[in-house]
């Protein structure tokens, strides 16, 4: 019988040495450590590049805001960004307020007409990238389209709208089907972070288990790495007539992960100006993260800072704005993440 060495050295002769194992070493950061924790089991993790990523929920929950964040990180960290905006809606200017660079070279924003046309956009442009080394090597790539729901396949597209039968339903089901596969690896390949937003939407005539569903068919459930479903309320002030919308408290979790613990959940509040742009609000947020982790401590109505004072919400916020204590405030999180208190069930 040969030995380990001998059969190791017999192998390696026909079908050549080990791979190496596909594993994440580069997350993209969203701003908000909480939401790291969630999606990568790191506070200074997030999306993970080298993968396919979904968000999905319902309408202006959110999912743009996120996905913004992603090419943010993705140009500090010496990449690039880009955008395919199938529902052509995204608004650059927003997102420069959020800290995007907009310049060609750094952002690439297209409106693609078809499925097929946006996957050969990111695939082409990434290969140029890396293939003529325009950007390091370690440097990610960010890649949004918006949205999964709203990419028209080639053979709809070719069409006319009067001539669309039972079969065109299933059209983009069949594209992703035949596309994901090989996306997969391309963005393995060419260290992509691959985002894809989508929308939730609720199946017909469904009267026992989960009535909600995404559009694209099961193939972008099975090749995403990481699926984080969203939700939001509002957050108001007055009543009646004098009622005004002072931003939304964002509900997450991640119902798919192959790169952490899977069913983690975060929220954060994403408010708006006067002047009707909107901002994470990271330091409330993640003052209401220590808070419901018991970190900083509740005295009543108030909240105990490590120098011992005691401050209500609003104030507290304020002062670490202003005398710049967001590094301070970052220095709490525990070394070790603390356990979820429950486990959500899988989503759509």
């Amino acid at each position: 019988m040969s030995s380990t060495d001998e059969l190791a050295d017999a192998l390696e002769a026909v079908i050549g040495a080990n791979d190496e194992a596909a594993t994440v070493t580069s997350f993209l950061d969203t701003g908000f450590a909480p939401l790291n924790l969630a999606l990568s089991g790191r506070y200074d993790g997030g999306l993970p590049v080298g993968r396919i990523v979904e968000i999905f929920g319902p309408p202006s929950c959110g999912k743009t805001a996120i996905s913004t964040k992603a090419m943010i990180a993705a140009q500090k960290a010496g990449g690039i960004a880009g955008f395919n905006d199938h529902e052509r809606s995204f608004a650059i200017p927003l997102g420069k307020d959020l800290g995007l660079d907009d310049r060609p070279g750094r952002f690439v924003y297209k409106t693609p007409k078809t499925f097929e046309e946006s996957i050969t956009i990111a695939i082409k442009a990434a290969e140029l990238i890396r293939g003529k080394k325009l950007i390091p090597v370690e440097a990610p790539i960010a890649w949004v389209f918006d949205s999964l729901a709203g990419m028209v396949p080639k053979s709809k597209m070719d069409k006319a709208i009067e001539d669309y039968g039972m079969h065109d339903n299933m059209a983009l089901a069949k594209a992703t089907s035949a596309a994901f596969p090989a996306l997969a690896q391309f963005v393995e390949e060419f260290g992509i972070c691959c985002i894809f937003l989508n929308q939730l939407k609720i199946k017909p005539g469904v009267v026992y288990g989960d009535p909600t569903t995404t559009p694209g068919g099961d193939a972008p459930k099975y090749w995403s790495s990481v699926r984080v479903q969203l939700g939001a309320t509002r957050i108001t002030t007055g009543k009646g007539e004098d009622k005004k919308m002072l931003g939304q408290e964002i509900g997450c979790r991640v119902v798919k992960n192959k790169v952490s613990r899977p069913f983690l959940t975060a929220n954060w509040r994403f408010m708006f100006r006067d002047d009707g742009t909107g901002y994470f609000d990271v330091v409330g947020s993640t003052v209401d993260y220590l808070v419901g982790i018991e970190v900083i401590k509740q005295a009543g109505a108030y909240l105990v800072w490590p120098d011992g004072k005691k401050y209500h919400r609003g104030p507290l916020i304020e002062k670490i704005e202003k005398e710049g204590l967001h590094a301070e405030l970052l220095a709490l999180l525990p070394a070790r993440a603390p356990a979820p208190a429950e486990v959500e069930a899988a989503a759509a």
